[in-house]
């Protein structure tokens, strides 16, 4: 039998589309919520976002929405018609939380402006994870624009290169993510009597996501810089070169740089003694330790490093990446349901994994089967 998980018996409906408000349902999905996916005829955008697809490609299930949309059936609204708002009215009287992103003129437009779905339902809780906060929060915004307004993409990349943006949509996960907690606090205080909203901006999120680097800001003014892959205030924390490939290794205190040293055989004159030290003379201990570890094989490198009890690992690619997990996980790390290979969640309840319970749906798959459920 599948053990009871943290938020069954709690009903989301997700009105978002793309990535944020998606991710965040998915991941109440994952720990049980019952989440019924509203997409209008046309669907989330993202279904069209291939390839790569999963199956058939009129099915409309790329890789990019089965990434986001596990665990969760669809219904097909229109809420731009009387009906569709009427039938959106109905489900929501169902439900304990709503989820969505629209802008706020749009929201007001298809039903979803807080007030008035608070005033109709006043025990529902309502989610919203916009763009850009305040005065500014009908603008449009994916999340390249957010990571380039909010400063984020200003100390990605090298100090000799230009700006460069996260390989993922880090703010629209960032978003999801504070997006989820939110709602799931405001779910626990509906039970101590107080029933509240939440909005949550990809903007805001990305200013203060810069979090140690944004402090160093405040507490001197001085912008900061780009530091490729090292650290603005550790050293060394970076990533390296073997003789067989790339590393990284993260001496995040005086221990555990001692220990990197005796590993690699080298000795402190004294100028490396402490942190503040080190980044005193960050270039020449650089190019010192770059020396020696351009002339070690990575992986035995690797090893050595993990015995001594010192941070380190491979730059893994994709499929490496994904090989470590399946290779210390029982029973295989991904799921696999209706032909579609999904990862799982990384959190675990009572020490067990969160497997999938349902395939990304079909676009409507579960409209009639719902709706029939509310007459």
């Amino acid at each position: 039998m599948t053990p009871l998980l943290p938020l069954d018996g709690i009903r989301v409906i997700d009105a978002s589309r793309v990535l944020a408000g998606p991710f965040a349902t998915m991941l109440l999905a994952d720990l049980g919520a019952d989440v019924i996916k509203i997409e209008s005829p046309e669907g989330d955008e993202t279904r069209t976002w291939g390839p790569p697809w999963w199956g058939d490609p009129t099915d409309r299930r790329s890789a990019y929405f089965a990434s986001v949309n596990r665990n969760k059936r669809s219904v097909v609204l229109d809420l731009r018609a009387d009906d569709g708002r009427a039938a959106f009215d109905l489900l929501l009287a169902t439900a304990d939380l709503l989820v969505h992103n629209y802008r706020p003129a749009t929201a007001a437009r298809l039903g979803m402006e807080t007030d008035a779905v608070r005033a109709r339902h006043p025990d529902l809780v309502v989610a919203s994870v916009g763009g850009f906060p305040g005065a500014a929060a009908d603008r449009p915004a994916y999340d390249l624009l957010a990571q380039a307004v909010s400063g984020l993409m200003s100390i990605t990349g090298t100090p000799e290169g230009g700006p460069v943006k996260v390989g993922v949509a880090m703010l629209d996960l960032v978003a999801g993510l504070e997006c989820a907690v939110g709602a799931l606090a405001s779910l626990v205080g509906r039970g101590r009597g107080r029933v509240g909203s939440v909005q949550v901006s990809l903007v805001e999120a990305g200013v203060t996501s810069l979090i140690n680097v944004l402090g160093s800001f405040l507490a001197t003014e001085a912008e900061p810089e780009r530091h490729g892959n090292a650290h603005p205030h550790i050293v060394p924390y970076q990533a390296f070169s073997a003789a067989d490939g790339d590393l990284v290794i993260a001496a995040g205190n005086d221990a555990q740089f001692r220990r990197l040293l005796e590993v690699l055989g080298v000795v402190d004159d004294g100028r490396y003694a402490t942190n503040p030290r080190r980044l005193e003379h960050r270039v020449e201990l650089i190019a010192e330790l770059s020396k020696v570890i351009g002339r070690r094989r990575r992986d035995e490198l690797i090893e050595a490093l993990e015995a001594a009890d010192v941070p380190a690992g491979p730059i893994n690619d994709v499929g490496e990446a994904l090989a470590s997990m399946e290779a210390v996980s029982e029973g295989g790390w991904t799921d696999m349901l209706e032909g579609v290979r999904m990862a799982p969640s990384p959190i675990r309840v009572d020490g067990a994994r969160l497997r999938a319970r349902l395939p990304p749906p079909r676009l409507g798959e579960h409209t009639e089967a719902i709706l029939r459920g509310l007459r």
